[in-house]
């Protein structure tokens, strides 16, 4: 059975294909779905519905999904959700037919650790999905914000960027008026120390969960450590039974909100937010809408203030000197082995599909802009390079 959403549509059409196998059009017999053989992609929650869209559907909206050039068979990619989709149970996945279930990667890092075991032979997942899998063969890219770690000199993996993004934070304060604005100093506080009390109101900072890319580069915008954020985010990971939020959970945050408020009245919570998911959220275009009260602030860096996104919701776009900061923006990818997407020969299809300026995914600009995200000159760069990432989950 298959465990995500975006493949309802494929057991359709296997089923289908089955029952009309011996029906001719034109003389011949119908081809096979072409996501059959298509690219499977998991990992990152920030941007797995840009990655939704190219696979050509997602929030309720087709899309033109994106295909490698005729020459290369016109290959599609399915991409699958870092958390259930509403009306799946478990978390589990079967991105091949008659493949293995495994769990499903939940994050950057979990996309790029089931890359990677798919790519060093070992296995990967969980007891709750059948036991560790042998992936080979069934993970073909990860989706990441986040690029290789610092220091990081290896050359198994291959980041190819295809957008810009902004990085902020989040806030929500149920009784009275929140902070919006805060200083780079006061967020490194916040996120070494923990609760802060600025302009009379006392904030709290919130955890995201680690496997999160959006958790490693805000621990670089904080520089805080994994430790000390562990430490400083105590309180509010205590709130609720689920601990830490899935990163751009705006529902989410409201909830350790309310809670925080119904135990210290007053209290606003903050936690590290993608402006680009901010922005496709507000705006519509990804589910999850942003509830009544949660915002996205502005930081204050040596005297100038800027917020990521300008205009009002539905109709916000991102503001270009934010994301043009070397300090709060970054770039967004989609990961690959690196003998398979810099091959001098072969993998036409993945190269067409996602490596340089001509690429499938890099000419669907407006689609790129549409969910929150900057266009940029380096999109299909294959230069990035970093190591396979160990461990499970």
């Amino acid at each position: 059975m298959l465990k995500s959403a975006h493949t309802k549509r494929l057991a359709f059409a296997v089923a289908m294909t089955a029952t009309l196998g011996t029906t001719f059009v034109g003389g011949s017999a119908q081809a096979d779905p072409k996501q059959l053989t298509a690219a499977v992609g998991v990992g990152s929650d920030t941007t797995q519905e840009i990655m939704n869209a190219m696979t050509g559907f997602t929030n309720a909206v087709n899309y033109t999904p994106i295909q490698s050039s005729s020459a290369s068979g016109y290959r599609q990619v399915i991409s699958f959700d870092a958390l259930p989709p509403a009306g799946v149970a478990d978390a589990c996945i079967t991105p091949k037919v008659g493949g293995p279930t495994f769990a499903r990667p939940n994050g950057s890092s979990a996309g790029r650790k089931a890359l990677s075991r798919a790519q060093d032979g070992t296995k990967y997942g969980s007891v709750a999905c059948g036991g560790v899998q042998d992936v080979a063969g069934l993970v073909d890219f990860a989706r990441s914000s986040a690029g290789p770690a610092s220091g990081d000199v290896g050359t198994a993996l291959t980041y190819v960027p295809f957008g810009r993004d902004g990085m902020s934070f989040a806030y929500y304060r149920a009784a009275g008026t929140p902070v919006t604005s805060l200083t780079r100093a006061q967020l490194t506080t916040l996120f070494t120390t923990g609760a802060q009390t600025v302009g009379g109101v006392r904030i709290l900072p919130c955890g995201i969960q680690t496997n999160s890319g959006t958790y490693a580069f805000w621990n670089l915008v904080t520089t805080a450590s994994s430790t000390t954020e562990n430490t400083a985010t105590t309180e509010c990971n205590a709130l609720l039974a689920a601990g830490r939020a899935e990163e751009n959970a705006g529902d989410q945050l409201k909830a350790r909100g309310d809670a925080a408020d119904a135990a210290t009245p007053g209290t606003q919570v903050i936690i590290g937010f993608s402006a680009g998911s901010f922005i496709a959220k507000s705006n519509l275009v990804s589910p999850g809408t942003p509830p009544a009260g949660v915002g996205i602030g502005s930081i204050d860096d040596a005297g100038i203030i800027t917020s990521p996104v300008l205009g009002t919701a539905p109709n916000l776009t991102p503001n270009s000197v934010h994301y043009a900061s070397t300090i709060y923006g970054r770039n967004v990818y989609n990961v690959f082995p690196t003998a398979v997407i810099t091959s001098a020969f072969g993998n036409d299809d993945l190269k067409s599909l996602f490596s340089g300026t001509t690429s499938a995914m890099c000419s669907a600009t407006a689609t790129i802009e549409k969910f929150g995200y900057q266009t940029i000159a380096t999109c299909g760069s294959t230069t990035l390079k970093g190591s396979l990432i160990s461990g499970q989950l």
